[in-house]
């Protein structure tokens, strides 16, 4: 359980506002019971406010087989057969999960479950994008976790990663604060479509640092001096609901670590977090605390994408293709030395961490195979070394950061992506 360092307040704090209309509001389910929590969701924040609800499920292309004289597609009859079934299963959870619903609209599209949803939030106007979370198992993770993080990279809306047991409206709600305005415009967000919440934990995490136990002790201590008064200005700028009880709390760890650990020691019914989802860096790699908590959670998660500070410059095309041999071997000789995370993300795994702080060495790109190598490991010496190879290579982007600076390598291949992140 993490440690409360300090809570500067508890207490009431109301205000007096009209209910904000809620929607549309967008459900995604692929008719199984991993996704029935996001229906009984969907369905309590439409009767709180009236707004009008989609029903998505995407039906996923069949995968192409290999034969001895090339590429055997499937029948078109057998998506048509797949789509009804889809259908029909998908009316029927709703009836069976969430009553008659005849104003609810069903829709069937096909395509990538987590760009589709983007798609039709975006073609909606959605106000909140609800999924299920899963089970944090592979199979669950079609409209699970790894799909709710894969639509905030590309939707521009909240998304609601709604737990398995969920039953009711969430009352307990945590706000993962950092004081920022982008915190804070989450944290608005957030208010505005959960509603009549009753008790609300505005919860900081303290930035753990190396030092000797007295030393940190004292650190600490001034620290903490300086996070009251923050947190009485961030609760000023919010619209609490009425009745419902402040706390504020000061927590130590690796974020999305030390919020867990809270939600679950405080029985808190949805985490709420802002994610980075306006720049196309951010885009990519949507932020680690939303992308910890989405995978970890055991409640329902509420991540809402936030302006970022600072704007990250990409060619609308990516790289040209002629030119990646050079692309990759300038980055190498600008980038050789700095610290590097990579990441590969498949949707049929969902993203998978490869290698964490390690020296980038460099990045090549062998156009007769139209493969890509790219190494990590300690510059002297015989430490360990990553060698990454992609084949199938359809894009390569290098982002930068406001300043300029190399901030990320995308190589997009078949229907996936690694990223190699730089440390700023």
């Amino acid at each position: 359980m993490p440690n409360a360092l300090a809570t500067p307040q508890a207490g009431l704090h109301t205000v007096t506002a009209s209910p904000t209309r809620l929607g549309p509001l967008l459900i995604a389910t692929d008719g199984t019971a991993s996704a029935a929590a996001a229906l009984r969701a969907g369905a309590a924040f439409a009767e709180l406010s009236g707004a009008p609800v989609t029903v998505l499920t995407v039906l996923e292309p069949l995968p192409l087989v290999a034969a001895d004289y090339g590429l055997l597609l499937p029948p078109a009859e057998a998506d048509v057969g797949r789509r009804d079934a889809l259908t029909r299963a998908v009316r029927d959870q709703i009836l069976d999960v969430a009553g008659d619903r005849p104003g609810w609209d069903v829709a069937v599209r096909d395509g990538d479950p987590a760009a589709t949803i983007a798609r039709v939030a975006r073609e909606l106007d959605a106000r909140l994008i609800v999924v299920g979370i899963g089970h944090h198992n592979i199979l669950d993770r079609v409209f699970g976790g790894e799909t709710a993080l894969h639509a905030l990279r590309l939707a521009h809306r909240p998304v609601l990663a709604v737990a398995p047991d969920f039953a009711s409206l969430p009352k307990r709600v945590a706000i993962a604060v950092d004081f920022s305005e982008q915190s804070l415009t989450a944290a608005r967000e957030a208010l505005a479509v959960l509603g009549d919440v009753t008790m609300i934990y505005l919860v900081h995490v303290a930035p753990r640092i190396e030092m000797q136990p007295e030393t940190y002790a004292i650190w600490m201590t001034n620290y903490g001096e300086g996070v009251g008064p923050a947190f009485e200005r961030f609760q000023s700028r919010l619209e609490i609901p009425p009745g419902a009880t402040v706390e504020s709390i000061t927590v130590t760890g690796k974020p999305s670590r030390a919020l867990l650990e809270f939600a679950k020691s405080a029985h808190v019914d949805v985490i709420v977090t802002g994610s980075r989802g306006s720049g196309v860096v951010d885009r990519i790699l949507v932020g680690s605390t939303a992308t910890g908590l989405v995978r970890g959670a055991h409640c329902s998660v509420l991540a809402v994408p936030t302006p970022s500070a600072g704007r990250h410059a990409m060619s609308d095309d990516g790289v040209p293709e002629l030119e990646w041999s050079a692309a990759l071997d300038g980055f190498t000789r600008r980038n050789a030395g700095r610290i590097a995370s990579l990441e590969v993300d498949d949707p049929e795994i969902g993203a998978q961490s490869q290698q964490h702080d390690y020296p980038f060495l460099g990045a090549t790109y062998d156009h007769h195979d139209r493969r890509i190598e790219l190494m990590l490991g300690e510059m002297e010496g015989g430490g360990p070394h990553l060698t990454r190879g992609i084949g199938n290579v359809k894009r390569v982007d290098i982002l930068k950061d406001e300043h300029g600076h190399d901030r990320v390598l995308r190589v997009s291949h078949g229907s996936g992506q690694t990223i190699l992140t730089l440390a700023r």
